[in-house]
């Protein structure tokens, strides 16, 4: 690369730098996306979608028609934030002994897009540095 490209990157690195760079590459780009890029747009989405619900009923001004539209719209939308997103502590994930429960608000204990999600679909341990006993070690 020629140098004025590079002049706004920083110094240079050193053999350890690179290395260490090599070594913690950090998140892949499925991971970057599914983690942090993707839940700024659903949410933005969300957001598109309320607006065309309350603009939909303000042309003829329907509140009794438009205060349900915007709850259910709501209720939807909590739903699908939790299913992709939820990250519930480890007291409420079933490791004290107490199996999840589905609620209303609460459909899964790990959302699809976590972390955690990912490490349970590949059968390890959803929380990594968890410290003590496994409970299926027991039984």
């Amino acid at each position: 690369m020629p140098p004025l490209l590079l002049r706004g990157l920083g110094p240079p690195l050193d053999e350890e730098g690179r290395k260490a760079a090599l070594a913690d590459p950090g998140p892949t780009w499925r991971e970057w996306f599914l983690f942090d890029f993707a839940r700024a747009w659903i949410v933005l989405g969300f957001f598109i979608a309320d607006a065309w619900i309350v603009a939909t009923f303000l042309r003829p001004f329907d509140v009794y028609a438009m205060v349900p539209a915007l709850l259910g719209a709501l209720y939807l939308e909590i739903l699908a934030y939790r299913y992709l997103w939820a990250r519930l502590p480890i007291e409420r994930t079933g490791s004290s002994g107490q199996p999840f429960r589905r609620t209303w608000l609460t459909p899964v204990p790990w959302g699809r897009w976590t972390p955690e999600a990912d490490r349970i679909r590949a059968g390890l341990d959803p929380y990594p540095g968890r410290v003590g006993p496994d409970p299926r070690e027991f039984l």
